[in-house]
């Protein structure tokens, strides 16, 4: 049996020469979970400036609408409507749009004040309306795709799901071991839903019971997953036909968190110590991922609150098979935190910054 191919690690940027000092902001949906995890993260980052928040509400003060902020703090965000959030970018008041909006509403605004996409000179967008590529947006998973984000004005945020299961198979599909389609499993919290209200969510419903929904094909990250596997492997090489993705969700009672595991063949057999070795070097100097020593396996509650992945990996039936498991925050490196890690790449920052590497397990 022959070693596996050795994909070197990606080396995380440090600043850039050059780099602007600040950056000005405005956020959209800063009153859900993930636009108030950003808001949390970008208030404590000593290059950025949040300007603004948006929402239909200005009655509403910055940290009514942001739980958890102190009052106190100076140079809180102004509250604006649309129309005030036109009148910021004209102005010059703000350079950076970042977008927490639920899927499909970027791209109906965007449509509906075509200004507004073409105005800020840098745009994230945390929904899943660009993930694609569409529009000139580059698909923004730092660890796979790092030299495309330095200097992008255009980044479309990694669904959380489809995060956590790109680490998990990417030095795998980097290594062009992939042989096959690939079976994931993934438990969530509930925030992954969004703050609207809706049954399965509320507490009588989630309490003490956990739950699949969208088995099969029927969840919108399995064509994101699909997506993002092929482009993480050597062009012009593979066992043909991309892999298909068959995705297994599972609701269960916890606020935030994802722990994942990907099943898939592999097209040369690697023994548990060989899986490990190849992870370990492609991994070797990721500041947010980690592998964790043999014999301990992820858990959320050890990456909650950081932008952390936790990863394990074996093989299985005589090293035929790659078993891969993964835990993140999915609010934060599924999220909010992997935007601001894009956003200090794109503005030629070090990566980390105003990032947590440590989980809050208690």
């Amino acid at each position: 049996m022959s070693a596996p191919p050795v994909v070197p690690a990606a080396t995380p940027a440090a600043g850039v020469s050059g780099a602007p000092k600040s950056a000005r902001l405005a956020v959209l949906g800063a009153s859900g979970y993930t636009g108030g995890e950003f808001v949390r993260l970008a208030l404590s980052h000593p290059g950025l400036h949040v300007v603004a928040a948006v929402s239909r509400d200005t009655s509403t003060s910055f940290d009514a609408l942001v739980p958890g902020v102190d009052p106190r703090a100076e140079k809180l965000p102004v509250v604006v409507d649309i129309d005030g959030l036109a009148a910021l970018l004209e102005d010059g008041a703000v350079e950076t749009l970042v977008s927490c909006l639920p899927h499909g509403a970027w791209r109906t605004l965007a449509a509906e004040r075509p200004a507004l996409a073409a105005t800020p000179v840098r745009i994230l967008d945390l929904s899943s309306d660009h993930r694609d590529g569409s529009a000139g947006y580059n698909y923004g998973l730092p660890e796979a795709f790092r030299t495309t984000l330095t200097g992008a004005t255009r980044i479309a945020n990694p669904g959380c799901y489809p995060t956590a299961a790109a680490l998990a198979l990417l030095p795998a599909a980097e290594a062009d071991l992939v042989a096959g389609d690939v079976t994931v499993v993934a438990l969530s919290g509930a925030t992954g839903a969004g703050r609207s209200t809706a049954a399965r969510t509320q507490f009588v419903e989630l309490d003490g019971g956990a739950a699949f929904y969208k088995v099969g094909t029927g969840h919108a990250h399995v064509a994101e997953m699909e997506r993002t596997l092929a482009a993480m492997r050597p062009a012009g090489t593979g066992s043909g036909a991309a892999a298909a993705f068959a995705f297994a969700p599972q609701l269960v009672p916890m606020a935030r968190g994802i722990l994942l595991t990907a099943q898939v063949a592999l097209a040369s057999s690697l023994s548990p110590d060989e899986a490990r070795a190849l992870y370990a070097s492609r991994y070797e100097g990721e500041p947010f991922v980690r592998l964790l020593p043999e014999g301990q396996w992820p858990e959320t509650r050890a990456v909650r609150g950081s932008n952390r992945c936790d990863l394990q990996v074996t093989t299985l039936f005589g090293g035929r098979t790659l078993l891969a498991t993964a835990a993140i925050d999915n609010l934060v490196k599924g999220a909010a935190g992997q935007a601001l890690q894009n956003l200090n790449l794109a503005l030629g920052w070090p990566e980390t910054t105003a990032l947590p590497r440590h989980g809050e397990p208690w």
